[in-house]
């Protein structure tokens, strides 16, 4: 599962952030594995693109593509969004990639509630942070995810190198 953020702060690196999540959903269908994209922008605001092995077609691709959503940020709506895929659509085992530009943070309760899913269902979340240009805000992501690849230490390449290096099988 991979959250992009849509945001309007987030909108100079969506072709960096599409390009990845493409690579991504490429490993997960030659994998036979289900794959979505979760494009988020500010509260209740999203869209989910799911891809099923055998069950897309170029044009789902091209559309997953073309959409950004400009808005705010909230990170709870794509986490919620995450949770009930696995839940509902058999994402059991996920593995979850979070893009974002850092400019939000989770609520206590909700922080308490993730934490306790990712105990339960043993779930991993890698994030990446694009600071380049806006400063760090890694202690938004740190607090949920797993590993956090930042743009201000790590060029693009050398995170989607590291990114899909873990995933091939």
């Amino acid at each position: 599962i991979c959250m992009l953020d849509e945001s309007t702060s987030a909108a100079g690196q969506a072709a960096w952030c599409k390009a990845v999540a493409l690579a991504l959903m490429d490993i997960a269908i030659k994998n036979q594995r289900r794959f979505a994209v979760i494009h988020f922008a500010g509260i209740g605001h999203f869209h989910t693109d799911l891809f099923i092995p055998g069950q897309y077609t170029r044009d789902d691709v091209l559309r997953c593509a073309e959409t950004f959503l400009n808005g705010n940020t909230d990170y709870e709506t794509p986490l919620c969004e995450a949770l009930r895929l696995m839940q509902d659509e058999k994402f059991e085992n996920a593995d979850m990639v979070f893009v974002t530009d850092g400019k939000c943070a989770l609520s206590d309760s909700f922080a308490e509630r993730l934490k306790q899913e990712q105990t339960n269902k043993k779930f991993q979340i890698t994030g990446i942070l694009l600071d380049m240009e806006s400063g760090s805000f890694e202690f938004s992501l740190r607090e949920f995810c797993t590993d956090v690849y930042c743009t201000s230490q790590l060029t693009q390449q050398q995170i989607a190198e590291r990114l899909l290096s873990d995933r091939i099988a």
